[in-house]
């Protein structure tokens, strides 16, 4: 399943989470304060290099990524049936 490190203020996880819901595909919640504090900052860093969400880690795909639009448009094309 995909995993989304995201945080609860930032505009562009909430983007992001809105059009899974819309999309009705289900993921990992990684959820972390807005400065990226939490348990999962070290493990977010280890991961992409950085503490920026959102990001999504795709293990079926070995896939990991940064950007909003890219992340919908990944997810769309790999996980939303036409």
């Amino acid at each position: 399943m995909i995993e989304l490190y995201h945080s609860e203020g930032c505009p562009f996880c909430v983007k992001v989470r809105v059009a899974f819901e819309q999309m009705g595909v289900a993921y990992i919640s990684k959820a972390m304060p807005l400065r990226v504090t939490s348990f999962f900052k070290d493990e977010l860093i280890k991961l992409g290099g950085k503490s920026q969400v959102p990001f999504l880690v795709d293990p079926e795909r070995a896939v990991q990524m940064y950007e909003s639009d890219d992340i919908i448009d990944y997810v769309k094309k790999n996980y939303v049936k036409s």
